[in-house]
């Protein structure tokens, strides 16, 4: 479970930094960088037994990293952004079934709650 969440969280956090870093430093539109995003994370060689779930944290970490420079200013917001979306992404791993909606919701939730927490 460890090795899954660890997984889980370095390809949602890079599918965020990548997005970010395009829209945000290298001026793509952000909906154009999530799909760059997504497209290239098809091509990355994963295992067999994380392939499928890998691929989707990767574009689901791309919809939070879509987040304008406003509302994010460091590297390390990034990470807590990703930790917090990995956790959803690995509690409703098995609850949905399929990635529709899922994606965008854990990506929402979990820039909602970082967002939330650092305004208390």
């Amino acid at each position: 479970m460890v090795i899954l969440f660890i997984v889980k969280f370095l390809t949602f956090f890079t599918g965020c930094l990548s997005c970010f870093i395009l829209h945000s430093h290298l001026n793509v539109p952000a909906v154009v960088a999530s799909s760059l995003v997504g497209l290239f994370a098809t091509y990355i060689p994963f295992s067999k037994r994380y392939q499928k779930h890998s691929v989707a944290a990767v574009y689901a970490g791309s919809f939070a990293g879509m987040c304008s420079l406003d509302l994010i200013s460091s590297y390390w917001e990034l990470g807590a952004i990703s930790l917090i979306g990995a956790s959803l992404y690995i509690m409703t791993m098995n609850l949905f079934e399929g990635f529709g909606g899922k994606l965008g919701s854990v990506a929402f939730i979990s820039v909602a709650l970082f967002i939330l927490a650092r305004g208390i």
